[in-house]
C-alpha cells in the first residue's frame, strides 16, 4: 500500500455546515521528493490522468480517515455506495462527505478551520511491473503511475506530499551543500529524507 498527499486546490474545505470536500489525488502534478525504503532511492511521482477511474471507485471499499488512521473513520464508500462521495474529473479524484457528529468529526472540522490540517491524501496499490514507468530528469528519478489497481482510503492530513505544479525539485546527488544551505525549502526536504533512512 502506498500513500500520497496533496494541498492547494486539493486541500480539504468546509462548506454547508459540516460538509468536507477536497481532492484525495491530483493528476499530472509533480510530488515533493519521495523516498523508497526498499529501493533506497529518491524519486518524484506523477499520477497520470486515467490512473483512477469511476469504475475503480465502484470496485473498492474506500474509507475517509483522519491521518490514514483506521480508528479515525469519517465516512465510507463501499463499492460506490455510502456516506463518502467520490468522483473523477480532469483535476483528480474528488471527495465529499458530511463530517459525522462524533469526536473525530468535530476534531476534523476544528483542525481544518484552524489550518492545522491543510492536505488531502489517498492510499493505493498498483502492480509496479505493469502500471508504473521511470525516467531520469535533472538527476532525479521520475515515477509515473499510469494505472491504480486498488484504492484504500482518502484522508485529511497535516503533512501533504504534493504542493502543486509550481514546486520544482532538484536531484539530491547533483546539489552541492552550499546551494542546499541557501535554499531552506530543499534543505527541509533533504532532512526529512534523511530521517527515513
Amino acid at each position: 500500500m502506498e500513500i500520497r498527499s496533496f494541498t492547494e486546490q486539493a486541500a480539504p474545505k468546509i462548506s454547508e455546515g459540516r460538509t468536507i470536500q477536497g481532492y484525495g489525488a491530483v493528476f499530472n502534478q509533480e510530488s515533493r521528493i519521495q523516498y523508497d525504503k526498499e529501493k533506497k532511492g529518491a524519486f518524484i511521482e506523477i499520477i497520470e490522468s486515467g490512473a483512477i477511474t469511476e469504475e475503480l471507485i465502484r470496485s473498492c471499499d474506500i474509507k475517509a480517515l483522519a491521518e490514514h488512521n483506521k480508528q479515525r473513520l469519517l465516512a465510507r464508500s463501499n463499492h460506490g455506495v455510502g456516506s463518502l462521495a467520490l468522483c473523477v474529473d480532469d483535476y483528480g479524484m474528488g471527495y465529499k462527505f458530511d463530517s459525522p457528529n462524533t469526536q473525530e468529526g468535530d476534531s476534523a472540522i476544528e483542525m481544518i478551520n484552524r489550518g492545522d490540517i491543510f492536505g488531502s491524501s489517498f492510499a493505493y496499490w498498483t502492480d509496479e511491473a505493469k502500471n508504473v514507468s521511470y525516467q531520469k530528469k535533472g538527476g532525479l528519478l521520475i515515477r509515473r503511475v499510469h494505472k491504480i489497481d486498488l484504492l484504500f482510503d482518502v484522508s485529511l492530513v497535516s503533512d501533504p506530499a504534493y504542493f502543486g505544479t509550481d514546486v520544482t525539485v532538484r536531484g539530491i546527488e547533483n546539489i552541492e551543500l552550499s546551494l542546499l544551505k541557501a535554499d531552506t525549502q530543499y534543505m527541509e526536504q533533504i532532512n526529512n529524507l534523511r530521517k527515513l533512512i
